[in-house]
This record gives structure tokens, C-alpha cells and sequence, in this order.
């Protein structure tokens, strides 16, 4: 719970975020797809997206946010950092998804996963 607060307060105030940003639970929101499975990894630049069932977890005014089922990896010269994040899907282009992750900065919105195999699951 004190995880979720830490991250719903670092995404309120970051630039990724769009109005009206709240945390939310699959049974609590009915406009979207409880579940999206990420059927293999995927990369937007340095970043990884594991595969595996991603969690309704946050909503705002653009999109739908689904919290990854691990951290998402990044690998660089200097070693490998982890950060919380996931998938990112717009309300108005369903197949339109966007890995997003949380940096010291705030919420960032990464890469292009419309391409990935993927499936919404209810």
C-alpha cells in the first residue's frame, strides 16, 4: 500500500501524467480491460518490458495505465537499473500503447509497444 502511495503521489507530479491522474483498481474502473498480457518482452531503446500480465492501475484524462508484473529493466554501459512502470494505452486508439516508467523525474512515457503482441484479458 505504501508503494502504491509513493507512486501515485510521483506520478501526480510528473510530466507524463495527464489531468485528472488517480489510482485505481480493474474492479473499480469498467471502461477498460482489467488486464493486458504482454505475450514477449519488449524494448523501447535501453528499456525492457517483460512479458506477463500487466494490472489496471492507474487512469487519467488520455489513457489507461498498467502496472508491469516486474520492474522494467534498464541496461547501460555503467550496469542495469530497475524502475517501477508498464504499459500505457490511449483512450482514444486503443491500439496505441506506450511503455512508461517512473524516474526520479516523475512519470516518463517511452517508446512505441503498438507493435508488440499483446491482448487485452477480462
Amino acid at each position: 500500500m505504501m508503494a502504491g502511495l509513493v507512486i501515485a503521489s510521483s506520478l501526480l507530479g510528473s510530466c507524463g501524467g495527464g489531468h485528472n491522474f488517480r489510482v485505481t483498481s480493474a474492479a473499480e474502473t469498467t471502461s477498460a480491460a482489467p488486464y493486458l498480457e504482454l505475450r514477449s518482452e519488449r524494448s523501447a531503446s535501453t528499456l525492457h518490458f517483460p512479458r506477463g500480465i500487466y494490472v489496471l492501475n492507474a487512469v487519467d484524462d488520455k489513457g489507461y495505465y498498467y502496472r508491469a508484473p516486474q520492474k522494467i529493466r534498464q541496461h547501460s554501459f555503467s550496469g542495469g537499473l530497475s524502475y517501477d512502470g508498464g504499459i500505457f494505452v490511449e483512450k482514444r486508439d486503443r491500439r496505441r500503447l506506450r511503455g512508461y516508467v517512473i524516474m526520479p523525474s516523475g512519470l516518463t512515457h517511452v517508446g512505441n509497444l503498438s507493435r508488440a503482441d499483446y491482448e487485452f484479458r477480462y
